[in-house]
């Protein structure tokens, strides 16, 4: 498959290489803890550090919160060898911790973008297109987060109505801009998802065993091993 493939909050050398080598082009290790889940998906240093010098191919992103010490969040991100950081909470680093990012050749992904059924499309990205040199890397949307079967909401039943954000809308949107898709994906789905979202640059999938909160996607480790093995099945 010719898209991107992304892995968040992988936590160990045998989570990331088994990723690897089921397509994962990015790695995402979490540095700090999400609020949005309740398990124990974080990181020492030192082990994202050697999940970063295990990979062979795929490139590792710092999931991490640069809010409260944006310099030393930096530091993190580099001693770790991560080309790509992914802000907590889908924050906008200041211009001074953009400039220190694009002066350490790091890029950044932003993250935990909404993408909700009653969404006019122009609104999505509205927050950062307004800002000038992001040095974004790409944007993660989590499309139809507020529900468990998003794809089927999406591709039955939104199309009935005209108000409510159309897979045209989302493809219109990714023409404009770099973007990541976060759905419900499964073994049985992630195909046809991919076919219809053409314009995306890729897929991401999030690990986790419990959330906080119901109006966020993610997958068990275990599920998201099958949907890799289903998009290497595609071909």
């Amino acid at each position: 498959m010719n898209k991107l493939i992304k892995v968040d909050r992988v936590c160990s050398v045998d989570e990331a290489k088994a990723v690897e080598e089921l397509g994962a082009g990015l790695i995402g290790v979490p540095l700090d803890p999400d609020p949005r889940f309740a398990d124990r998906r974080t990181v020492a240093m030192e082990l994202a550090a050697e999940i970063g010098a295990s990979l062979r191919t795929a490139g590792l992103v710092a999931m991490l919160d640069l809010r409260e010490d944006p310099f030393d969040g930096i530091r993190r991100a580099r001693a770790i060898g991560a080309r790509l950081v992914q802000p907590l909470g889908g924050a906008i680093p200041e211009p001074q911790v953009r400039a220190a990012l694009r002066e350490a050749g790091i890029s950044i992904v932003y993250a935990g973008i909404e993408a909700a059924h009653d969404d006019d499309p122009a609104w999505i990205l509205s927050r950062y297109t307004t800002v000038d040199d992001l040095q974004a890397a790409f944007f993660q949307v989590d499309v139809l987060p507020e529900y468990r079967n998003a794809w089927q909401v999406l591709r039955d039943e939104s199309p009935a109505y005209d108000d409510e954000l159309q897979i045209d809308d989302l493809n219109q949107l990714a023409r404009g801009h770099d973007l990541v898709a976060v759905l419900d994906y499964t073994p049985q789905n992630v195909a046809q998802i991919v076919a219809a979202l053409p314009a995306f640059r890729g897929v991401a999938l999030t690990l986790a065993d419990h959330a906080t909160r119901t109006d966020v996607h993610f997958t068990g480790y275990a599920q998201a091993l099958e949907v890799l093995r289903a998009l290497r099945g595609r071909g």
